[in-house]
């Protein structure tokens, strides 16, 4: 994987450990997983699915303790980073 594709994922890696859950965070993960080689999309694909899977049960025991409105802003981040990793999955299938 080219170099700015290292540090996209490791960019977007950073937002979600910092707690940046928002708009820019999905479109920096978008854009790590346009690939035109498939074998480097298949790596990252599972990379990131594993890293989403690990940071998100982190996260939802964190905000527990929450308001409600902060809870599914937080829930709804994920909800739409799964969907964006996992469209990539029935891309490449």
């Amino acid at each position: 994987m080219p170099d700015s594709g290292v540090a996209q994922i490791s960019l977007f890696c950073s937002q979600v450990k910092n707690k940046r859950f928002d708009d820019n965070s999905l479109r920096i993960l978008e854009s790590v997983l346009v690939s035109k080689e498939v074998k480097s999309l298949i790596e990252t694909h599972l990379s990131l699915k594993e890293f989403m899977r690990s940071e998100s049960l982190s996260v939802v025991r964190e905000i527990a303790v929450k308001t409600v409105n902060e809870q599914l802003s937080v829930l709804e981040f994920f909800v739409r980073a799964f969907a964006i990793i996992g469209d990539v999955e029935v891309r490449i299938l």
